[in-house]
């Protein structure tokens, strides 16, 4: 046998030019390599794979997070975002155990069936079930991918990671009764930066923080996000489907430890997009380099309350039955609750009246003062200097007043705002060659915070 072959590749010598030869020989070469590699090597891997435990165990940290173990073997793309994702992704808290398995799609692998056959403590047929049905795309597996999934307490398919090489990572994470899909992108060089940035793009299903943890964004970046895109929305009205981006840059050191940076974010909702970006101080400002963390908080509490009362000048008294003017928004909230300074200023009044209960005026500036009623108790005398988020008083139900609440007023130049609609938050702006320099970032930036 040997020897046919040896007498057909002289005679293939003798009747082609020794140049054609050379070039049909080395891409022959070339096609057997690419074959080995395309369909040898994984399926390798994977039966190799099958002689080990492939169960890895997630253990929680003292933030309720959880990380994933890395495997050397990933491609460079899986190792970046599975270092960002270990520290960052959010999980069903009362889960009391997690389980994670990885796996390389082989030729003509079904998802059912890998994740049926190497989970090995076994899983709910349901959830895969509900996961190709609400995406179907999950039935188009290439060689070569990796599949990392999240098994919790009962055999239940939690999360979904699916590496599309060479640089796309989609990620499917249960929230309540159905799965969310989102993508992680990593994009070109950014700044002259070594490593890709990455760009998180999601859709709201449930509050913008939950879908946000379930796609693996870092919760101090979430915080960020909210805070200054508080001054331009009210996150109170978005609405389930609503589509968000976040682009981070990266850097990786030998460890494969990933630090990342938070560059800009931009939120679609009824119609329109908001935007935030960090300049080189490291503050967040707008698309007109207008700061969006300026000296004020949107709300004197930690989160938001139900509006029992709000802004509204002609308003009927409750009480007196008379048409009064209603300066302020009331919140209602427990007796008990923390209220906060809203921004920086002076104490100038903290005492108690029959139709305010106890109170507490504060000077912002010569232009701006806050009021906040109806307390229980006051925390602060007049003459205090405090900052914002510092904490006043516990709110209440005294003086005149129809049950628990916050009254919570804005003054500006001595006359009464919404203190939901002002737009006094916008207190800060960059200028001359700083401002030159943010709207040349911003411009990058934004072409990279695209859906599609």
């Amino acid at each position: 046998m040997c020897s046919i072959i040896v007498r057909s590749i002289k005679l293939l010598y003798r009747y082609l030019h020794k140049c054609y030869f050379i070039m049909s020989s080395i891409l022959l070469l070339i096609i057997i390599v690419m074959t080995i590699w395309k369909f040898f090597i994984p399926c390798v891997f994977n039966e190799s794979k099958k002689k080990i435990n492939k169960e890895f165990y997630l253990k929680k940290d003292e933030s309720n997070q959880f990380e994933i173990i890395k495997n050397e073997r990933f491609c460079n793309s899986a190792m970046v975002y599975f270092n960002i994702l270990k520290k960052h992704l959010y999980y069903n808290k009362l889960s009391k155990e997690i389980n994670v398995y990885n796996y390389m799609v082989c030729q003509n692998d079904v998802l059912s069936e890998i994740l049926i056959k190497y989970s090995s403590d076994g899983i709910d047929i349901s959830g895969i079930s509900l996961l190709l049905q609400q995406y179907p795309i999950l039935r188009k597996l290439e060689t070569g991918q990796i599949l990392s999934w999240m098994i919790i307490t009962k055999k239940k398919l939690q999360c979904l990671v699916w590496d599309i090489f060479p640089q796309e990572t989609r990620i499917y994470n249960r929230v309540h009764a159905s799965f969310t899909e989102g993508i992680i992108r990593l994009l070109n060089q950014l700044n002259n930066s070594l490593y890709p940035a990455i760009l998180f793009i999601g859709e709201l299903h449930g509050t913008f923080i939950d879908s946000a943890r379930a796609l693996g964004i870092e919760e101090n970046y979430i915080v960020d996000i909210s805070n200054a895109l508080q001054h331009q929305l009210d996150f109170r009205k978005l609405r389930q489907g609503d589509r968000f981006a976040v682009l981070m840059s990266t850097m990786m050191d030998s460890s494969h430890n990933v630090k990342s940076k938070l560059l800009g974010a931009r939120l679609f909702t009824s119609g329109k997009n908001y935007y935030i970006f960090r300049a080189d101080n490291g503050k967040f400002y707008d698309r007109e380099a207008v700061r969006l963390e300026g000296s004020f908080i949107r709300f004197p509490t930690l989160k938001p309350f139900r509006i029992s009362s709000n802004f509204n000048l002609n308003r009927l008294n409750p009480v007196t039955g008379q048409v009064s003017p209603h300066a302020g928004v009331d919140f209602a909230i427990p007796i008990g609750t923390p209220v906060f300074s809203v921004g920086d200023g002076e104490v100038i009044v903290s005492t108690y009246s029959k139709i305010a209960g106890n109170y507490i005026t504060i000077r912002h500036s010569r232009h701006c003062i806050t009021r906040y009623m109806h307390l229980k108790k006051l925390l602060v005398i007049p003459g205090q200097k405090v900052k914002r988020g510092d904490n006043i008083a516990l709110s209440g139900n005294t003086g005149r007043s129809t049950g628990p609440h916050l009254h919570f007023e804005i003054w500006i130049n001595h006359r009464p705002v919404n203190p939901l609609t002002t737009k006094i938050l916008n207190v800060d702006k960059l200028s001359g060659n700083e401002r030159v320099i943010y709207l040349n970032q911003v411009k990058d930036i934004i072409s990279k915070l695209r859906f599609d």
